[in-house]
């Protein structure tokens, strides 16, 4: 599978890419098996090292597919937003900006102590009080264990990631500065975060 990505809404660097994997991990991972595809949305998050990590219920017919070596693409949806034509200074067609990212990888399986260090991980991401009931470090070990055997954990070892920030580059400075304008006036956070990604854009552009 390849992005289409025309080189004006290619990422503004690897910066932007790491950024949006850790702002919208909540991500869609994608096999294929017998000419189908195979599809499991879960967070993903970058170890220590920058591996991306997760895990999938073994009653998920997706685990058999993600065995060592397994190559599969995981997709970042970063904010979207509709952009309307009659915010430029000659109305063109509308349109939708939009920010994503997809990474090309071969599975690496988690077992044993490494699993859980990576469950512990990923509490420590999401959870506002890790060491709380929510974590995991509370439980007695075979209570660990047994979670751990109805779970299948792995990382993701990166071959190629593709990005697309859509953010009207292939706009004057002037129309993108009206799509600006326009977006702050929304009562919407993608609005606000494409708007954001499009002032970055035009700043390294100058």
């Amino acid at each position: 599978m390849t992005l289409y990505v025309p080189n004006h809404f290619a990422a503004p660097d690897r910066d932007a890419i790491v950024q949006l994997i850790a702002q919208h991990p909540f991500a869609t991972l994608i096999s294929v098996a017998g000419g189908e595809p195979v599809i499991t949305h879960l967070p993903l998050v970058a170890d220590a090292t920058g591996t991306l990590v997760g895990h999938v219920a073994r009653a998920n017919p997706h685990a058999a597919l993600l065995a060592e070596g397994a190559t599969v693409t995981a997709v970042f949806h970063g904010p979207h937003v509709y952009v309307s034509p009659t915010w430029y200074e000659q109305p063109g067609v509308p349109t939708w900006n939009y920010a994503t990212v997809h990474v090309h990888a071969k599975v690496r399986v988690i077992n044993g102590e490494a699993a859980q260090a990576m469950l512990d991980h990923l509490v420590d991401t999401f959870d506002p009080d890790p060491l709380g009931e929510a974590g995991t470090r509370h439980m007695r070990q075979d209570e660990r264990a047994g979670m751990l055997a109805h779970i299948h954990c792995f990382a993701l070892e990166m071959q190629r990631v593709e990005a697309k920030f859509k953010l009207s580059q292939n706009k004057s400075p002037a129309d993108r500065l009206r799509v600006v304008s326009a977006l702050g006036q929304q009562d919407n956070p993608d609005a606000d975060a494409i708007a954001s990604l499009m002032m970055n854009t035009l700043m390294q552009s100058r």
